[in-house]
C-alpha cells in the first residue's frame, strides 16, 4: 500500500458552487480508476473530478459555503490530508453579471417580517485575476492611495479606474507568480467572453426574442394611446373624474345619510363592545359572590376603579355607584364572616386581605384578633358551663346510679379528665390560630397599625388573660377539696396522669408559639400545682386508709419476728406508703419540659411531703394506741395455728400484740419506709421517722406500764395474803427445811406471766417480767419494813426469811434490775446473818434441793432472756 495522498495548493481558493478547481499535491493517485474520492469542504465532487496526474487533479466544488479541506481517496493511499483550504461562497447576480432574465436593479422596499435584501451598489464584483483576495492586508492606507493617483479609483466599476491602486489595495501581499497566472486567467476570460457572446445569445434565443416582442407590443400600445387620447389626457381625465364625483354624490346622497347613521350606531356598538367589561360588571361581581370567588370581584373593581374612577360620563357614573353599592355590600358580609367564630386563620386571613384590598375604614387584623380572644374567652367558660352541668345531670338522676366516682374523686372524676381535655384543647387551637395572627400582625403583613405600642401591650393583656382565666378554670377543676378513699390506686393514678398531660400537652402548645415568658409561669405554677395537689392526694389517701387500719385489725398473728408476734398491721403501713410513694413517682415527680423540680431541697412540696408523712404515721401510732389500750374486752384472740375465741385476758394479750406492733414498727417497718424513701428520690424524711420512733417508744413504755398495773398489781396484791394465810408462824425451836407455800404461789405467777408475754413478745417479754420482779421485790422490802424494828427475831425465823428471800432472788435471777436488787438488800439488811457452818450447810442443802426440785419450772421462767 502506497502513501496517503496530499493537497498542497489549489487555484482558485474561492468560489461559487460549479468553480472549476485545479487541485495540486503528492500521491493523488496512480490513475483515474485509483481515484476513488474527492470532498472538497465536506462535499463529494468526485463525478466532476477530472484525474490528470499524480500531481494535478481538475474538479468543479459542489454546493459548499465558508472554508473546508480538500480530501482526495486513492485505493492505493487511503484517505489523504490537505495543508490548504478551498472558501466556497453562493454568487449574488449583479449589474455587470451575464444573465439571460431581467434584473431589477431598484432596492426592493423594506418588508418589516423579512430581511431587506442587499442593494445593488453593494456588490462587490469577482476579482478579475481570479485569485483570493482573502487574508491580503491593505499595506497602503487609503491617504497614501488618494496622494498615488489623485485622479483615480480602486474600483473596477468607475470610469477611473486604476489597476495599480487596485492591485496595492488587494494583492499587495501576492507573489509574482501568482499574478502572472492571474494575468493568464483574465487573458483565458476576456477571450472567452468574446467567443461566449455569441453562444450566449445562442443558448438564450427565447428569451431574446420574447423581450424583442415585449419591446414591440409596447410600443404599439403607447402609440394607439396617443391616437385616442392625445398627447396630454390629464385634463379630460380630471374632468371625467369631477363629473363621476358629482354624479356619485347625486346618486349616493341618501345612502350617504344612511351611513352616518350606521356609523353612529356602529361606534355605539363599538362603545359597548369595547367598554363590555364595565356594563358587564354589575352581574359578574354577583355571579362571582355567589361562588364565593371573592378575589375575582376585589380585582375587577380594582381594574373598574383604575379605568373608569375619574370619568365625567353620567353613563358610566351611574353603573360605578352600582358596582360601589355592591362593594359595601361585600365588605360587610366579608366583615361579619371575619368577626363570626369558629373560622380558620387561613380564611380569616383572606377575608382581612380582601377587606384592606377593597379599602375598609378600620384595622380588619386587629378586629380579627380581639374577635378570637373573645372567642377563646367565651369558649372557655362554655366548657366550664358545660361540664358544670353535665356533673349536676348526673348528681340529680334518679333511679339511676350517682356519680360516686366524681364525689370520691373530686378533681380527678370522669367529668372533670374530659373538661381538662377540652380546655387545654381548646386553649392550644384557638392560641395557636391567635398569635400567628398577631404576629403577622405587628410583621406589617396586614396593614393596620404594626408599629403601636399600645397594640402590642394590648395584645400581651389578651394573651394573658386568656391565660389565667384557663388556668382559674384548671384550678377549680383539677385542685378542687374531695376524697378519694373508696376509689384504687391505680384509677387515682390513670386519672391524674391523664390530667397532667392535657395540661402540658396545652403548656407544649404554648412553648411553640414562642410566647412570653409570663403567660407561660402562668400555666407552669398551674401543673406545678397540680403536681403539689396530686402528691397531697396520694398521701392524704394514705393517711386515712392508715387511720382505717382499727376496721382492719383481726388480731390474727401474722408472723413471729425478732421483736414478738405480731398482726398485719406494720405490713399494711408499710404497703400503704410504698403505694403511695410509688404513685407520686410515677406521676408527679418527673418534671416535664421547662418545668420546676417538685421535690427540691427546702422547697414547699418538700415540707408538704415530710408534713403528711409524718401524719401518716403518727395516725399509725394513734391506732396502735387505740387499738392496744382499749378496754372493752371483746375482741377474740387468734393465736397462729389456734382456733379464736373469746378467753380471760384477751384484753391483755391484745395490749402484748399491740406493743409487739409497736416494736416492729420501731425497729423494723420505718428502716424499711426510709429505704422506700431513698429508692424513690425522696428528700430524706429524718424529722417525722424520729418524731415517728419517739412517739412509738412512748406507746411502748405506756403499754408496758399498762400491762404491770393491770396484770403485776393483781400478782403483787396476793403475797401478803398469801403470806400470812393459815397463820404461819415459825416457832423458834422448828427446824425450817423449806420455804413457804407463798413463795412457790410468786414463782408460779411470774411463770404465767412470762410464758403469756413470751407467747405474744418473744425476746421483748423479759421487759414486762423484769417490771413485775421489781415490783414484786419492792413489795418484798415493803413487807420486811413492818416488821416491828425493836422486836427480836428468833433464829428460826431469820433462817426461814433468808432462806425464802434467797429462792426468789434464785429463781427471778434472769429478771432482776438494779433497783429489784436494791430492794431484796434492803430486806435481807433487816434480818440476821446466818453464823454457824451447819446452818449454811443445811441452807445450801435446801437450795440444791430446791433447784432439783424446781428445775423445770425455773428453766421456764428464765428461758429467752434476750435484752430488747
Amino acid at each position: 500500500m502506497g502513501p496517503p495522498p496530499v493537497v498542497t495548493g489549489i487555484s482558485p481558493k474561492e468560489g461559487p458552487p460549479g468553480t472549476r478547481v485545479t487541485i495540486r499535491g503528492e500521491f493523488l493517485g496512480t490513475s483515474a480508476t485509483d481515484l476513488i474520492g474527492l470532498k472538497i469542504c465536506g462535499c463529494d465532487c468526485l463525478l466532476s473530478a477530472e484525474w490528470k496526474s499524480k500531481n494535478k487533479i481538475v474538479a468543479r466544488s459542489g454546493p459548499c459555503k465558508g472554508r473546508g479541506d480538500i480530501i482526495v481517496t486513492t485505493r492505493s493511499g487511503g484517505e489523504g490530508t490537505s495543508t490548504v483550504q478551498f472558501r466556497g461562497y453562493h454568487e449574488s447576480i449583479g449589474p455587470v453579471k451575464e444573465s439571460a432574465v431581467w434584473v431589477e436593479e431598484a432596492a426592493p422596499p423594506s418588508l418589516p417580517w423579512g430581511r431587506r435584501p442587499m442593494s445593488p451598489t453593494t456588490y462587490t464584483p469577482p476579482d478579475p485575476l481570479g485569485l483570493s483576495t482573502e487574508g491580503d492586508d491593505c499595506k497602503f492606507p487609503e491617504e497614501e492611495l488618494n496622494e498615488m493617483f489623485p485622479d483615480g479609483s480602486g474600483k473596477l466599476s468607475d470610469d477611473n479606474f486604476q489597476p495599480g491602486w487596485y492591485l496595492l489595495e488587494h494583492h499587495s501581499n501576492t507573489s509574482y507568480e501568482d499574478l502572472k497566472a492571474g494575468m493568464v486567467f483574465l487573458q483565458r476570460k476576456v477571450e472567452g467572453q468574446k467567443e461566449g457572446q455569441l453562444s450566449f445569445l445562442k443558448a438564450n434565443t427565447g428569451a431574446v426574442m420574447d423581450q424583442l416582442d415585449r419591446l414591440v407590443l409596447l410600443k404599439n400600445m403607447y402609440e394607439e394611446d396617443e391616437r385616442k387620447n392625445g398627447k396630454e389626457p390629464l385634463p379630460s381625465l380630471q374632468a371625467a373624474i369631477e363629473e363621476s364625483i358629482t354624479l356619485a354624490d347625486s346618486l349616493f346622497s341618501e345612502i350617504l345619510s344612511r351611513k352616518d347613521n350606521a356609523d353612529k350606531t356602529r361606534e355605539a356598538l363599538s362603545l359597548l363592545t369595547r367598554h363590555k367589561f364595565l356594563f358587564q360588571l354589575p352581574a359578574s361581581i354577583d355571579r362571582n359572590i355567589r361562588k364565593k370567588e371573592y378575589d375575582l370581584v376585589v380585582n375587577d373593581y380594582t381594574r373598574v376603579k383604575n379605568l373608569f374612577g375619574n370619568t365625567d360620563v353620567k353613563l358610566f357614573q351611574k353603573i360605578l355607584a352600582e358596582i360601589d353599592k355592591k362593594i359595601e355590600d361585600l365588605k360587610e358580609k366579608l366583615y361579619t364572616r371575619m368577626k363570626t367564630m369558629p373560622i380558620n386563620v387561613q380564611e380569616q386571613t383572606k377575608y382581612i386581605r380582601l377587606l384592606i384590598s377593597l379599602n375598609w375604614e378600620g384595622d380588619a387584623a386587629w378586629v380579627a384578633i380581639t374577635s378570637r380572644k373573645e372567642y377563646l374567652m367565651n369558649l372557655m367558660n362554655k366548657v366550664k358551663d358545660h361540664f358544670r352541668q353535665k356533673e349536676e345531670q348526673e348528681s340529680n338522676e334518679k333511679g339511676k346510679r350517682k356519680s360516686k366516682e366524681s364525689e370520691c374523686l373530686g378533681g380527678w372524676g370522669a367529668v372533670r379528665g374530659a373538661w381538662v381535655a377540652a380546655a387545654a384543647g381548646a386553649l392550644a387551637a384557638q392560641l395557636h390560630a391567635l398569635w400567628p395572627l398577631a404576629r403577622r400582625y405587628f410583621a406589617g403583613e396586614l396593614a393596620g397599625e404594626p408599629g403601636s405600642a399600645q397594640r402590642q401591650a394590648d395584645l400581651k393583656e389578651m394573651i394573658i388573660a386568656a391565660v389565667e382565666l384557663f388556668s382559674s378554670h384548671m384550678r377549680a377543676c383539677l385542685l378542687a377539696p374531695g376524697g378519694a378513699k373508696l376509689v384504687p390506686t391505680d384509677t387515682l393514678r390513670v386519672r391524674l396522669v391523664a390530667n397532667l398531660r392535657h395540661l402540658r400537652e396545652a403548656y407544649d402548645s404554648l412553648l411553640k408559639l414562642d410566647l412570653p415568658s409570663q403567660p407561660l409561669s402562668i400555666v407552669e405554677k398551674v401543673i406545678f400545682d397540680y403536681r403539689v395537689h396530686g402528691m397531697t392526694v396520694f398521701l392524704q389517701r394514705a393517711h386515712k386508709r392508715v387511720k382505717g387500719l382499727a376496721e382492719k385489725e383481726t388480731w390474727k398473728i401474722e408472723e413471729y419476728s425478732d421483736y414478738g408476734a405480731i398482726t398485719n398491721l406494720p405490713n399494711l403501713l408499710e404497703t400503704y406508703l410504698n403505694e403511695a410513694f410509688s404513685a407520686i413517682h410515677k406521676c408527679v415527680v418527673t418534671s416535664g419540659r421547662r418545668e420546676s423540680p417538685l421535690l427540691a431541697e427546702h422547697s414547699e412540696p418538700a415540707a408538704i411531703l415530710q408534713k403528711h408523712t409524718q401524719q401518716i404515721l403518727l395516725a399509725y401510732v394513734t391506732v396502735l394506741q387505740d387499738l392496744a389500750l382499749n378496754h372493752e374486752d371483746q375482741v377474740h384472740y387468734v393465736g397462729a395455728g389456734a382456733g379464736g375465741g373469746a378467753g380471760r385476758g384477751a384484753w391483755q394479750l391484745r395490749l402484748l400484740l399491740g406493743g409487739a406492733n409497736a416494736a416492729y414498727t420501731r425497729r423494723h417497718t420505718l428502716a424499711a419506709i426510709a429505704t422506700a424513701i431513698h429508692n424513690f428520690g425522696f428528700p430524706k424524711q429524718n424529722q417525722a421517722l424520729q418524731a415517728t420512733k419517739e412517739a412509738l417508744s412512748t406507746l411502748e413504755s405506756t403499754i408496758a406500764e399498762t400491762y404491770l398495773e393491770h396484770k403485776g398489781d393483781p400478782l403483787v396484791g396476793t403475797i401478803e395474803p398469801s403470806m400470812d394465810m393459815g397463820r404461819h408462824k415459825t416457832d423458834a425451836d422448828a427446824i425450817v427445811d423449806d420455804a413457804r407455800p407463798y413463795v412457790y404461789e410468786i414463782i408460779n405467777n411470774l411463770i404465767a406471766v412470762h410464758a403469756e408475754v413470751d407467747s405474744v413478745s418473744g425476746a421483748a417479754s423479759s421487759r414486762y417480767v423484769r417490771d413485775i420482779c421489781e415490783t414484786v421485790c419492792e413489795e418484798l422490802a415493803r413487807l420486811a419494813a413492818l416488821v416491828s424494828p425493836g422486836a427480836p427475831m428468833s433464829p428460826a425465823a431469820a433462817f426461814q426469811a433468808r432462806l425464802e428471800y434467797t429462792l426468789l432472788r434464785l429463781a427471778c435471777a434472769e429478771h432482776l434490775t438494779r433497783k429489784a436488787e436494791n430492794h431484796l438488800m434492803e430486806a435481807l439488811a433487816g434480818i440476821p446473818p446466818i453464823e454457824s457452818e451447819e446452818e449454811k450447810k443445811r441452807m445450801d442443802t435446801i437450795v440444791q434441793g430446791f433447784k432439783k426440785r424446781m428445775e423445770l419450772q425455773l428453766a421456764s421462767l428464765n428461758c429467752n432472756m434476750e435484752t430488747v
